[in-house]
């Protein structure tokens, strides 16, 4: 019985849902997924955990809504009751004492890091959170992510508040001024790729989760597996919380789509890197 027991539009598109688990809760570790079937009818959708309440004895995902089953889920209303809710899978993030930690997300994948700060946090690190949105009206999440951090960036592509650009420009800052055991990101796919050239340069370890990625195509079941490296690799069991250097995103993301597919993918980003480098100009010509 996964009974609906709070809903939050946190914009016309993206819902947070808790979910009443009992016997999910208790086994939950930070970097761990569930699926989520609407009704028999529906795929398997694996989600992030945004949150744990051992009091209430639910967890929280955040759904955004841009096909027929996450529609479908946007719609349900608090006591409507999911056909499945499926998990923990995968490997849980160690959660042990290192030094100074950097979590950096992009729009809703900061729902993957909501919990795994506050467990850091708690075990005596320093927790530096960087936040990227498009816009401040895209903000969701940035509150709760900067309670569970000991220090907090957000950055708005539009260039309208608080500070402008991506969040490489924070990352290269942190890590010019003070030692990093290791960084956690959330990102896109473009933005990992720059992540991982910076840090590179530092010599500091980089886990990313994939989740979004491995989650584009297809019913996601536990059997699932993509070929990275020549051998196969068990999301479900392996974990999505993955370390970049010894592991081929491009490859898995070949493995994810196809070739046209892929072809495209990276069409669009360029696409909407120029437009967004365009506008910035344009904005910086008219108010200077």
């Amino acid at each position: 019985m996964f009974q609906i027991i709070g809903k939050q539009n946190l914009s016309p598109s993206i819902k947070r849902v808790d979910i009443k688990a009992d016997n999910l809760v208790s086994k939950f570790k930070p970097g761990q997924f569930v699926t989520v079937m609407v009704d028999r009818f529906s795929r398997n959708i694996p989600y992030n955990v945004l949150d744990v309440d051992w009091r209430r004895k639910c967890l929280s995902i955040v759904c955004e809504e841009n096909d027929p089953d996450t529609v479908k889920m946007g719609a349900m209303k608090i006591n409507d009751e999911f056909f499945s809710v499926r998990g923990p899978f995968g490997a849980g993030c160690p959660i042990e004492k290192q030094g100074t930690i950097v979590c950096v997300g992009e729009e809703t994948g900061l729902s993957s890091l909501v919990m795994l700060c506050r467990s850091l946090k708690q075990v005596g690190n320093k927790v530096v959170g960087i936040a990227g949105f498009e816009s401040r009206k895209n903000s969701i999440l940035e509150n709760q992510l900067r309670l569970n951090c000991t220090k907090f960036y957000v950055m708005y592509k539009d260039g309208m508040h608080e500070r402008r650009g991506d969040v490489l420009i924070p990352l290269k800052k942190i890590l010019r001024e003070e030692p990093v055991a290791r960084v956690y990101v959330d990102v896109g796919m473009r933005t990992l790729e720059d992540i991982r050239a910076i840090v590179e340069e530092k010599n500091v370890p980089v886990s990313a989760n994939l989740l979004s990625l491995l989650a584009e195509r297809g019913t996601f079941l536990d059997t699932s597996h993509v070929i990275v490296n020549g051998k196969k690799y068990f999301p479900a069991v392996e974990g999505v919380v993955v370390d970049l250097a010894a592991f081929n995103v491009k490859e898995l993301v070949r493995s994810v789509h196809s070739a046209q597919e892929y072809a495209a993918c990276r069409r669009r980003e360029i696409e909407l890197s120029a437009r967004s480098s365009v506008s910035a100009r344009l904005k910086k010509f008219i108010w200077g």
